[in-house]
C-alpha cells in the first residue's frame, strides 16, 4: 500500500505514500505553505497549528514532483482529514480523488469505518460525489472561511489490523503491512542477545 500508481496512455503517474523521511515530511510542509499561506494568506501560526507531530502525513507526486498532501489525525471512532492541498498546477487532473481514496484504504486498515472533515463550504458538492454528508447544519468559521463538518462511513476492512493480527506485522511501517520488515529479518538470529545480569547497587 506504500505506493499507488495509476498509469494511463497520456495520463500522469500518481504516486502517494505516507511520509516517512525528514524530506518528505518537509515536502508536506512546503505544498501546505505554498496553498494555504501564499494562495490563501493563512498565516503561519494558523496553519501549523500544533498537530502535525500527532498526525500521519500522505505525499503525492505526480510524475515524480511532490504535488499534493493530506495530514491524518486519529481519534477514538473516527479519522480526521486536514490540510489537503493539490498546488496550482495539478489541478484540474482528478488527482485529488486518488489522494482521497488512498487515505480512505489506509484508514480502512487501521481499523477506521468513518472519515470526519472541516470543509470549506465551497468544496461541499465535490466531497459530496465521494459519499459525504453533513454531520449537521452548523455552520462555523476559523482562518477567514467558512466550513461544514462533514464526514462518511468506510466500509470495515476484512484485513484490518487488531489484537489478534500476527504480532511481526504490527512492527512494519504502516503502509506496507503486507511486506516483510526490518524487524522481522532480525529472526535469524534467535534470542541472542540476552539482558546481562543487574549489577547490584552501590550505595555509599
Amino acid at each position: 500500500m506504500a505506493k499507488q500508481s495509476a498509469v494511463t496512455p497520456g495520463q500522469p503517474v500518481v504516486t502517494i505514500k505516507l511520509a516517512s523521511t525528514s524530506d518528505e515530511l518537509m515536502q508536506c510542509y512546503a505544498l501546505r505553505a505554498a496553498v494555504f499561506m501564499g494562495e490563501q494568506a493563512c498565516p503561519y501560526w494558523e496553519e501549523f497549528d500544533g498537530n502535525d507531530y500527532a498526525a500521519s502525513h500522505i505525499i503525492m507526486y505526480v510524475d515524480g514532483e511532490p504535488a499534493g498532501s493530506m495530514r491524518l489525525r486519529w481519534f477514538q471512532s473516527f479519522c480526521k482529514f486536514e490540510r489537503c492541498v493539490v498546488l496550482k498546477r495539478f489541478r484540474g487532473l482528478g488527482v485529488h480523488h486518488a489522494l482521497n481514496a488512498w487515505c480512505k484504504d489506509f484508514a480502512r486498515r487501521k481499523g477506521y469505518t468513518k472519515v470526519y472533515i472541516h470543509l470549506q463550504k465551497r468544496h461541499m458538492a465535490m466531497m459530496e460525489k465521494e459519499g459525504f454528508r453533513r454531520v449537521d447544519d452548523r455552520v462555523f468559521r476559523f482562518s477567514d472561511h467558512e466550513y461544514y463538518a462533514i464526514y462518511c462511513e468506510l466500509p470495515p476492512a476484512e484485513d484490518a489490523v487488531c489484537l489478534e493480527t500476527e504480532p511481526m506485522v504490527l512492527n512494519r511501517p504502516e503502509d506496507r503491512l503486507d511486506m516483510e520488515g526490518i524487524l522481522e529479518k532480525s529472526v535469524v538470529r534467535g534470542a541472542s542477545n540476552p539482558h546481562a545480569a543487574r549489577p547490584e547497587r552501590i550505595t555509599n
